[in-house]
C-alpha cells in the first residue's frame, strides 16, 4: 500500500489557549487604543502569526514542503542521518531563539540540548518528529506521525553510515510542562492587564479643551490620536463661523467613521446628521464649535476653543488675504 504524501498539522491544546489569549488581547488593545501605529501592529501580528504558520505537509521530488499562507517551504530529503518519533529528551532545555512558542503553534528557530540548533514547524507538541539531515535539523507534527515517517523512508536518501531510520515512540507529553504553564499564566496575566489598563486609560481619557498653535499660515490641532494641521490657504476663510450643536441639529456627529470616542471626548473623522463627513475636536460637554470650511470641498473642521467669537476675529485677523 502505497503511504499517504499529504499530512494536515493540528493544534494541540496549548496552541489554542495561546492563540486565543494572545489575539484577544491584541485585538482589545487595537480596539482600545484606536492609535494609527499600535492598532495596525496588533492586527499585523495576528496576521503574520497565521500566515507564518504550518499549515500542512507534502512530501514530494523527494522534499517535505511545509505549506504556509506567506509562502511554502521545502526541505530537501538527502542525506538523511535520521527521521524518528520525538521524545521528551529531545526538548530539554529548549530555548526559543527566533519564531513562534504557541501562537498559531511552535515554528522558527530554537535550541535545545539534545538536538542544538533547529528549525521548527509544529503546532502540535504530542505528534512531533524529528528529521536530522547532514545540513539541517527540522521538527515537525504531522497528524499521522508514523504514516509521515513512513512516507520519508519511500522518497529520503539515508545517508549508508547512517543505517536505517529510526522510529521511537514518544513519551508522553509531557515538555516543560511546568514552563509552558507559567508562561501561559504570564501571558494571561499581562494581556489581561494590558487590555484593562488600555480600556481604563482609554475610558477616563479627557484631554480638555483640544490644544492648537495658530499661526500666520496654519492651524495645528494637537491630538492624542487624529492630529491634524489646516492650511491658511486651503480653507474658506469667509466661511468661518460659530456652530451651535443645540440649535443646528445638522452638524451634530452620528456616526464615527474613524475616530477616538468614549463618555468625555470626541476627535478624529465623523459623519454627522445631514451626511456631512468631517474632523470633530471637542469635549462631549462642549456645543458651541468653530467651523472651517475647506475651499476645495474636502472635510470640514469642527474644533472647540475656549472662546469662540474671539478665536474667528484672530484666525481672520491673521490669515487675512490667504
Amino acid at each position: 500500500m502505497t503511504p499517504s504524501t499529504n499530512f494536515p498539522a493540528p493544534y494541540d491544546r496549548t496552541t489554542k489557549i495561546v492563540t486565543l489569549v494572545v489575539c484577544l488581547a491584541l485585538l482589545a488593545i487595537a480596539v482600545a487604543i484606536r492609535n494609527v501605529i499600535v492598532a495596525p501592529l496588533s492586527l499585523l501580528t495576528i496576521v503574520l502569526g497565521y500566515a507564518y504558520s504550518p499549515r500542512g505537509y507534502t512530501i514530494v521530488d523527494r522534499s517535505i514542503v511545509v505549506k504556509r499562507l506567506i509562502g511554502n517551504v521545502r526541505v530537501p530529503l538527502e542525506d538523511v542521518r535520521e527521521a524518528r518519533l520525538a521524545s521528551s529528551d529531545d526538548f530539554s532545555g529548549c530555548i526559543r531563539l527566533w519564531g513562534s512558542g504557541g501562537l498559531f503553534g511552535y515554528y522558527g528557530l530554537f535550541r535545545t540540548n539534545k538536538l542544538g540548533r533547529c528549525t521548527w514547524y509544529a503546532s502540535d507538541r504530542s505528534r512531533t518528529v524529528v528529521l536530522i539531515t547532514a545540513s539541517k535539523t527540522a521538527v515537525f507534527s504531522p497528524a499521522d506521525p508514523e504514516g509521515f515517517l513512513r512516507a520519508i523512508r519511500e522518497k529520503a536518501l539515508f545517508q549508508a553510515s547512517a543505517g536505517s531510520p529510526v522510529y521511537n515512540r514518544p513519551l508522553p507529553d509531557k515538555v516543560n510542562t511546568k514552563l509552558v504553564r507559567l508562561t501561559m499564566g504570564i501571558i494571561v496575566v499581562v494581556a489581561v492587564l494590558l487590555a484593562g489598563r488600555s480600556l481604563v486609560g482609554v475610558w477616563s481619557y479627557n484631554p480638555g479643551s483640544p490644544v492648537y498653535d495658530l499661526t500666520g499660515d496654519s492651524l495645528a490641532i494637537h491630538d492624542r490620536f487624529y492630529p491634524v494641521t489646516i492650511g491658511a490657504a486651503a480653507t474658506e476663510t469667509v466661511g468661518i463661523r460659530v456652530v451651535d450643536l443645540d440649535q443646528e441639529t445638522g452638524w451634530r456627529p452620528t456616526l464615527r467613521v474613524g475616530g477616538f470616542a468614549n463618555a468625555h471626548y470626541q476627535s478624529g473623522w465623523y459623519r454627522t446628521a445631514n451626511g456631512t463627513r468631517m474632523r470633530l475636536y471637542r469635549e462631549r460637554s462642549a456645543h458651541r464649535v468653530v467651523l472651517l470650511p475647506s475651499k476645495s470641498g474636502d472635510a470640514p473642521v469642527l474644533l472647540q476653543v475656549p472662546d469662540p467669537d474671539q478665536f474667528i476675529e484672530q484666525i481672520r485677523r491673521d490669515w487675512a488675504g490667504r
